[in-house]
């Protein structure tokens, strides 16, 4: 038995016959399920039947797969912004920039069928507008990145080009670490040596780590 109300017996316009609690569930759980594996995998059939429900409620309330994809694209952008918020402790700027960008790949090595969603090709969904907000994840990372700026931690610059700059060269790396390095002993240091390079790379003249050379550890520059 479904948890599907026929629309003749309710009289109430089609999304109303399914409650928000259901909505969620549906939500949640394929959440869940995408979080190791890719969209393409996802199977709306056993997902509703996880949620006693059947496919027309999924329809009904996210407008069939593209819609329930991008929804769970919504969550996952939500869910990342939260790790990189938790991640920061504000002892000093260079600490959360350090912090921000380890959670960052911890994060995606930990939900990668998430992280495809989240920083991939934008889902096409009729229920989303093409001028989609910038995503929750951002926020944190432009937050940081001005604080440096501001402190003459990093070289005056624009914040937003500065850290659209970083994020590049970070899902550049941790992309390369799902793809190739994930099994590689060597991917962490991998990461740790990048993030010494992109620190570098904005720090302002004679600002901690600007003036240090060499292969990158996590005792060198700003990286310790």
């Amino acid at each position: 038995m479904t948890r599907s109300p026929s629309r003749a017996a309710t009289g109430a316009p089609p999304h109303a016959q399914y409650d928000e609690a259901l909505r969620l569930g549906i939500l949640e759980e394929a959440t869940r399920r995408l979080r190791g594996a890719a969209p393409e995998k996802l199977g709306l059939r056993p997902l509703a039947a996880s949620q006693g429900t059947s496919t027309t409620a999924i329809y009904t309330m996210f407008g069939g797969k593209s819609g329930l994809l991008a929804a769970v694209a919504d969550e996952a952008d939500r869910r990342l912004a939260e790790a990189l918020r938790e991640s920061l402790r504000h002892d000093s700027v260079e600490t959360d920039m350090r912090s921000l960008c380890r959670a960052y790949r911890r994060w995606a090595l930990d939900n990668e069928g998430l992280y495809g969603l989240v920083v991939g090709e934008p889902v096409r969904s009729p229920r989303v507008a093409a001028d989609r907000r910038d995503p929750q994840w951002r926020e944190p990372l432009l937050e940081v990145v001005d604080a440096l700026v501001d402190e003459g931690v990093f070289r005056a610059a624009d914040v937003h080009e500065a850290a659209t700059a970083i994020w590049a060269s970070l899902h550049g790396v941790v992309s390369l670490e799902l793809s190739v390095w994930r099994e590689s002993p060597s991917a962490e240091q991998y990461f740790e040596t990048q993030l010494a390079a992109i620190l570098r790379s904005w720090a302002a003249s004679g600002a901690r780590g600007a003036t240090a050379v060499g292969p990158a550890s996590s005792s060198i520059g700003m990286v310790g």
